[in-house]
Formats: structure tokens, C-alpha cells, sequence
């Protein structure tokens, strides 16, 4: 395991490392995974610091920007989660780290469709399909409604549906990545995990057409890609 500790030193850069605690109560519990992190990736309390991820909430307001690499700890609240994003979106920090809890958390699903580099296999991922990702920015262009129901819901239902008539797999994930990565919101990721998993279990969702029937046609247009989609 020193190999990877040492991987990722060298990826934060020089001393001493930011690492922002989402919980920083958690860091004095016996056993803390946040603990235990820390200490794995350095040893040295001198050459760390431990700041609370709300404290760096307000650094786009205050028009400020971390010009230094931040790891983060083991983020997985949808609403600490978004804090991470926004500060991604409004290029507020320099580098960002974040060390996973579990491979089933919305987080990772959003590192994955932001293209972040995966240290453990040294690549980094692939952007997600371009046609999804345009459908994905409708149901971005939907979210300030809320995506769970009215007309958010109808286009997240009809997008999903028209585009797995058309080869696409009926999954979560590739949706996900497609609406991080167009820039969706962590809760509105939520209602569409659920209206997804509703649809895979076989609910027909009765909702309104907020699209033509061609729009899986409209959207290809707009990328040059084929009519036909392997899954």
C-alpha cells in the first residue's frame, strides 16, 4: 500500500496537503476512515492541514479561489457533494482529490462523468456518449423545477424512453455521467436515479410529450452521429 500513498503525495503536490472534512466531528471517533486516510497519505501532522468542507462554501461568493490541490474526504450528502461541484464549476479550486467511500456513491458517478482521472489505473475516463449528453442538457434546461415531477419529470421519462427505443442501454449510470457532466445538480441526479430504477421494475409513467417523437433524430443532428446506437 505505500506505493499508492506515495501516488497519491505526489499528485497533491508539496506540503503540506489541504484535506477538507465534510464531518470534521468524524476525525475524532474511534476508527475514523477520515483518520485513517490522512494519516495513510501522511504521517507528519505538520505537513497537513484539516479545514471543513462548509468552509470553503463561500469562496465563489467572496470571488476567492484555492490556488493549491484539496483532497476530499469521503464526501457522499448530496448536499456536500454539490458544494464539490460548484466549486469545480466555478473554477474555485486549482486540483481537486476526493477519495470515495463506496463504488456505489453519486459521487463517484459524478468524478466518472467529469472526466477525472482514476490514480488507482492511471487512466481517466471517457466522456460520456454526445448524443446522450445533449439530451442530458434538456434535462438540465428542466432542473429549476425540480426533475421528479411535472415537466421535469416528463422530459427526464421521455428522453430515456425515445433514446431506448433507439439501442440505448436503460442504466443509470451512462444517464448520470451524461447529466453531471452537462452540469445537473446532485438532488436532481436523485430523482432521476429513481425515475430510471421505476422504469427498469416496469412502471409506465404517465407524463405529458414535452418533445417531438424525432427528437432522438434532432439530437444527433446536433453531434453528426449515426441513427443507430449499439448500447
Amino acid at each position: 500500500m505505500v506505493p499508492q500513498s506515495a501516488l497519491i503525495r505526489d499528485w497533491l503536490g508539496e506540503p503540506p496537503y489541504l484535506f477538507a472534512a465534510c464531518d470534521p466531528q468524524r476525525l475524532q471517533e474511534p476508527g475514523s476512515a477520515d483518520t485513517e486516510f490522512i494519516d495513510y497519505v501522511v504521517a507528519e501532522k505538520g505537513s497537513r492541514k484539516i479545514v471543513s468542507l462548509t468552509q470553503l462554501r463561500d469562496l465563489e461568493t467572496q470571488g476567492k479561489r484555492l490556488n493549491r490541490t484539496l483532497a476530499i474526504l469521503h464526501p457522499y450528502k448530496p448536499d456536500d457533494c454539490e458544494v464539490i461541484r460548484e466549486l469545480v464549476e466555478h473554477d474555485s479550486v486549482d486540483r481537486l482529490f476526493v477519495i470515495v467511500w463506496s463504488p456505489m456513491d453519486m459521487v463517484r458517478i459524478w468524478l466518472e462523468g467529469m472526466g477525472a482521472r482514476d490514480l488507482a489505473k492511471g487512466i481517466d475516463h471517457e466522456a460520456p456518449d454526445p448524443v446522450q449528453l445533449e439530451a442530458a442538457k434538456c434535462m438540465v434546461d428542466e432542473q429549476y423545477n425540480g426533475l421528479s415531477t411535472g415537466n421535469g419529470k416528463a422530459a427526464v421519462v421521455q428522453l430515456v424512453r425515445v433514446f431506448t427505443e433507439g439501442g440505448y442501454p436503460l442504466e443509470k449510470e451512462p444517464w448520470l455521467k451524461a447529466f453531471f457532466a452537462a452540469g445537473g445538480e446532485f438532488r436532481h441526479a436523485e430523482s432521476i436515479s429513481k425515475l430510471i430504477t421505476e422504469m427498469k421494475n416496469g412502471t409506465k409513467h404517465r407524463v405529458q410529450q414535452r418533445y417531438r417523437p424525432n427528437i432522438l433524430s434532432v439530437l444527433q443532428g446536433r453531434t453528426g452521429a449515426s441513427s443507430e446506437h449499439s448500447g
